[in-house]
């Protein structure tokens, strides 16, 4: 084995790699020092236990999720302007390290197994449905129905693209085009 020592991040990136190429039985320390040429004690150097690891993650994938919305979106002073800009980033994967395309996904279907998991997802979703209702409402639009369906193709589309059957840039481009024209 590597005498190297894998910090954090790369260990997070293993997990997501682990996740989203054989689900979230795929999050076991012995599989993921196997994957990155590590020993199980770097492991155990980085995170106290494995529900310690899962719990990096999960806020690994939240707190990008806030950064994005914060950093991007709601930096984006023009309100028409904030609605491409959150079509672009929703359009835009995972670093293929963490995952890529399958991250969205990965993660969801995580969350049907793992009360964790889905604490975090329904935190993520009510997050990301609040952003996608305070953009509705800054151009007009105020219907709780408009914002389930744009944030329902949101996540339906992701789940296409991860499997190379959409562009989920250019349909959510074309769905918040005629939301905003409305």
């Amino acid at each position: 084995m590597n005498k190297t020592k894998f910090s954090k991040e790369a260990w997070l990136a293993a997990g997501f790699r682990a996740l989203t190429t054989n689900g979230p039985t795929a999050i076991r320390a012995e599989a993921l020092a196997r994957d990155i040429g590590a020993t199980k004690g770097s492991f155990y150097w980085n995170f106290d236990d494995l529900p310690s690891f899962k719990f990096a993650m999960l806020n690994l994938w939240r707190d990008a999720v806030v950064q994005e919305i914060e950093s991007y979106i709601l930096a984006e002073p023009d309100k028409f302007e904030r609605l491409r800009v959150l079509t672009a980033r929703a359009a835009k994967p995972a670093p293929d390290e963490f995952g890529g395309r399958r991250v969205e996904p990965a993660m969801r279907s995580w969350a049907l197994t793992d009360p964790a998991a889905l604490v975090v997802v329904s935190e993520v979703d009510e997050i990301r449905l609040s952003l996608v209702a305070k953009l509705l409402c800054d151009v007009g639009q105020n219907d709780p129905a408009l914002v389930q369906l744009v944030y329902g193709a949101f996540i339906g589309l992701d789940d296409l693209a991860s499997k190379g059957r959409a562009d989920t840039g250019n349909a959510l481009e074309v769905l918040l085009k005629v939301v905003a024209e409305r």
